[in-house]
């Protein structure tokens, strides 16, 4: 997802990062420090794995070393991967045996994939320092574990728990004699005030007046997922087998996107950068005045980019105002179903028992929202920018509904999507196409 600053890198044994303390709460869930020296040939290896984020490694480096420190019979190697080949990757090892102990999974391919093909197993409670399943559930917010649960059982604890918002340039809407106190509220707002915000040079756009990200499936399935939401659309309809794709209501998802390039022509993909590991440069950079946010990209937003301090979230535009939904996605700490070796298991569920005690520090190091009872209150939520919009905006927020075959079917989305969007081809004969594929891979 972010910029990819330790590609490949495995590390082991680190450091406490500088600036990061422990916290009171996270020793707690440790027990205190136990002294000692322990050989390597008695300590227990527990492997993690994760994607690149650079505040993420960090904190994930500075809990690792303080948990380590704690208990010396314990070493974690952690593994951190780039984003375009995690997804890739992952799945590969975990197939193969090869897998980490521990893994950081986002919602969609924890729901569609990892449980129902067995990957990932059930939280245990008491390696946590829960008495009970329904204890350790007590301690989020309804809903917060719904990503990583089917059949009422849990597999895992959210990392970082997101809801999509939207940031504007209001340097830009200035300079456009727009107000940014009064930011679209309509994707026809959108497109409208877009176009005031277009700079060209020439026959070169130099700012978009907004854009979308052009990456890989996740993505693309996030994007259009939040436009699905809005219209009512779905890829594949609640049974699982009747593919809805090519349905006014999806199809009007896609043309929200469509519109923007062919029809305002205040987007461009084929200018937009097309790097996974720094998805929101673009605006970072100025060559962007509006689009999609999520809380964790707010780290990279410092003085030192070209928009500087001139930005703001707002709340995310709709097809129907008066009945606001924005999609919620989120990653969890699950459990390798491979992992049987009980002193592995229990220092795995240990491990993640003090990952998951620190939301404080998640949210002020990384930006990361853990849907903790009471995260909003906390201390350092005082200093977490647009808090209240956030807060708001996940009030509205929802989980994307599942789809079948999940992987073949986001890889044969991304190309219809593409094919739209970067060629021009009319959503309808795009979203045809995937339909008639979409129903090939149902049926096989």
């Amino acid at each position: 997802m972010q910029h990819d600053r330790m590609t490949g890198k495995t590390l082991s044994r680190r450091r406490f990062t500088q600036g990061v303390a422990a916290s009171p709460l996270a020793l707690g869930a440790l027990g205190g420090l136990k002294l000692g020296h322990v050989g390597a040939q008695d300590q227990t290896t527990v492997k993690y794995w994760t994607h690149t984020h650079p505040p993420m490694v960090e904190q994930n480096e500075a809990m690792i070393a303080e948990f380590e420190a704690a208990n010396p019979d314990i070493a974690i190697e952690y593994e951190v991967i780039p984003n375009m080949e995690f997804g890739t990757k992952m799945l590969t090892s975990m197939g193969t045996g090869t897998g980490p102990d521990i893994i950081n999974m986002d919602d969609n391919a924890m729901r569609s994939i990892y449980i129902p093909r067995g990957l990932v197993q059930e939280v245990d409670p008491v390696a946590m320092g829960f008495e009970s399943l329904e204890d350790l559930q007590a301690k989020y917010l309804p809903g917060a574990l719904e990503g990583a649960s089917l059949d009422g059982k849990v597999y895992g604890v959210p990392s970082e728990f997101n809801v999509t918002a939207f940031i504007i340039n209001t340097a830009a809407f200035e300079e456009a004699g727009l107000d940014p106190a009064a930011p679209p509220t309509t994707w026809e707002e959108v497109g409208e005030m877009a176009q005031q915000l277009v700079v060209m040079d020439g026959d070169t756009m130099t700012r978009r007046g907004f854009d979308l990200l052009y990456l890989h499936q996740g993505w693309y399935h996030n994007l259009l997922g939040t436009l699905l939401l809005q219209t009512g659309g779905r890829v594949v309809a609640d049974d699982g087998v009747t593919v809805t794709v090519a349905e006014p209501e999806a199809v009007a998802a896609l043309q929200i996107w469509y519109d923007m390039i062919y029809q305002y022509e205040v987007a461009d993909p084929n200018i937009a950068s097309r790097e996974a590991t720094v998805p929101y440069q673009d605006f970072l950079d100025g060559k962007v005045a509006m689009t999609m946010f999520n809380p964790w990209g707010m780290g990279f937003l410092t003085e030192e980019t070209a928009v500087g301090d001139n930005w703001a979230i707002v709340p995310m535009p709709q097809v129907n105002p008066d009945a606001p939904v924005n999609p919620l996605y989120a990653y969890y700490w699950s459990i390798n179903s491979l992992t049987t070796d009980e002193a592995v298991k229990n220092s795995a569920g240990t491990f993640v028992s003090h990952l998951s005690s620190a939301p404080g520090q998640w949210l002020q190091n990384v930006d990361f929202i853990q849907p903790v009872v009471g995260w909003a209150s906390m201390p350092e939520a005082e200093n977490f920018k647009f808090g209240e919009v956030w807060e708001s905006e996940m009030a509205k927020g929802q989980f994307l509904p599942l789809t079948p075959q999940a992987e073949e079917v986001d890889n044969i989305m991304m190309q219809a999507i593409e094919l739209s969007l970067l060629t021009g081809v009319e959503p309808q004969e795009a979203l045809d196409g995937a339909k008639a594929q979409i129903e090939a891979a149902l049926a096989s």
